[in-house]
């Protein structure tokens, strides 16, 4: 057990989890031996590693998957398999998992899978087979803002007249107290928690989080005293069904609080946020810039972002819909980036694309900050930036307890 929780009933069944038999102490020196081995060849100091506030329940995020239920020796042809829902089995992904609960999922999740599975067998409703085009359900999404106890959920089924919509909105209004219910619509044959269609059937059209972020609190699991006041700042996001968002929030104001403590130390005048999202990262630094480029291929995400700068009274940051890699061709041409400018760059998993490495490389910010979710990624694409740029610092923020996962920040200056 970790810190006299008891094991959750799934815990080495589900790939979720893998380390929560293990004390949090020892998850952290787990990651650290694991970051400052993969960087050793360019980093010989200690990799501090900033821990997350909490340990339970901390994503804001889950979508299981509805599943047709597997069994050992396959069944006759004509038998009716029952329906599940979860993830799926640790190292089987033709195996799904019947869940009862999740330990990192957003509180009161189990109420709401007991009343979704009572409500699925009542209509007689089935889990849906994208490659033989047959069946209905799909995922579950459920979202909950940590500081505003809003919640979401979005039933994305087949495409097609949804006849269960008003006994849906009471179930979930009385397992989960959703705020927000949709019904999503999704006939691509992945096994993808999204939607070609979403249709609001009850409540707000979008949550709310609100984040306290200072460069000050990023070690710490407290808001700032007295003395720290005029550091910190507080910014509200609207989070809509299928937009991202940090998976855990209050974690997340420690990695932004890393972020604005480098643009604090850094004073740029201009900054460019690459892959910005929905302004996550800008709008934490937005204060101490004159003006701010967020950068983002997604446009629900880009306008996300300009409604949150609206709705937080902030009017310097500029968000662009482009791939970086385009984005970083245009300013090669157009002249290069401006005087005293900083970026910083947060790509997905799979990093970034080598064209774009290559332009970032020939515009030569003085100062890059790159945040990845994925170090060994990093690990791959820092020896592109070290014959320009020298590796001035290396910390992680734990974002994801009794995981493998790490957020690992690099700060490079230019020689």
């Amino acid at each position: 057990m970790t810190d006299s929780i008891p094991l959750c009933k799934h815990f080495g069944e589900c790939g979720g989890c893998l380390n929560q038999d293990v004390a949090y102490t020892q998850q952290i020196e787990l990651k650290r031996n694991v970051v400052e081995e993969m960087f050793c060849d360019f980093w010989n100091a200690q990799v501090p590693i900033t821990p997350s506030p909490v340990l339970w329940h901390y994503r804001n995020k889950v979508d299981p998957s509805f599943a047709l239920k597997w069994y050992e020796e396959a069944p006759p042809a004509d038998f009716v398999r029952e329906t599940v829902l979860g993830f799926k089995c640790k190292g089987k992904w033709f195996k799904p998992l019947d869940m009862m609960e999740c330990r990192i999922a957003p509180p009161g999740l189990e109420a709401l899978l007991e009343g979704t599975r009572e409500w699925h067998t009542t209509h007689g409703l089935c889990a849906c087979e994208p490659r033989r085009s047959r069946g209905y359900l799909r995922n579950l999404l459920v979202r909950d803002g940590k500081r505003t106890g809003e919640r979401m959920v979005v039933l994305i089924t087949m495409p097609g007249i949804f006849e269960h919509a008003a006994s849906f909105v009471e179930m979930a209004r009385n397992c989960f107290n959703a705020s927000s219910i949709y019904h999503g619509e999704f006939d691509g044959k992945a096994d993808v928690a999204t939607a070609n269609k979403l249709t609001l059937l009850y409540g707000k059209d979008a949550i709310h989080e609100t984040l306290h972020v200072s460069a000050s609190q990023a070690t710490t699991n407290d808001l700032p005293d007295q003395s720290d006041l005029l550091d910190i700042c507080s910014i509200t996001f609207r989070i809509s069904p299928l937009s991202f968002f940090q998976t855990n929030p209050l974690a997340a104001e420690r990695l932004y609080g890393h972020i604005r403590a480098w643009v604090m130390q850094c004073r740029p005048d201009v900054l460019f946020d690459l892959y910005g999202g929905s302004g996550g990262i800008a709008l934490s630094c937005a204060d101490h810039v004159k003006e701010i480029i967020s950068v983002e291929n997604v446009s629900a995400a880009s306008e996300d972002g300009r409604h949150n700068c609206h709705e937080n009274n902030i009017s310097n940051v500029l968000f662009i819909t482009d791939s970086v890699r385009n984005y970083l061709r245009a300013k090669l041409d157009g002249g290069g980036f401006p005087g005293n400018s900083a970026v910083v760059v947060d790509p997905p998993r799979s990093g970034m694309h080598p064209k774009a490495i290559r332009r970032l490389i020939e515009l030569a910010p003085k100062n890059l900050l790159y945040v990845s979710c994925n170090p060994k990624r990093l690990r791959e694409e820092l020896p592109e930036f070290l014959p320009a740029y020298h590796l001035v610092s290396l910390k992680a923020v734990d974002m994801f307890p009794h995981t493998p996962h790490l957020e690992v920040i690099a700060a490079l200056e230019k020689f």
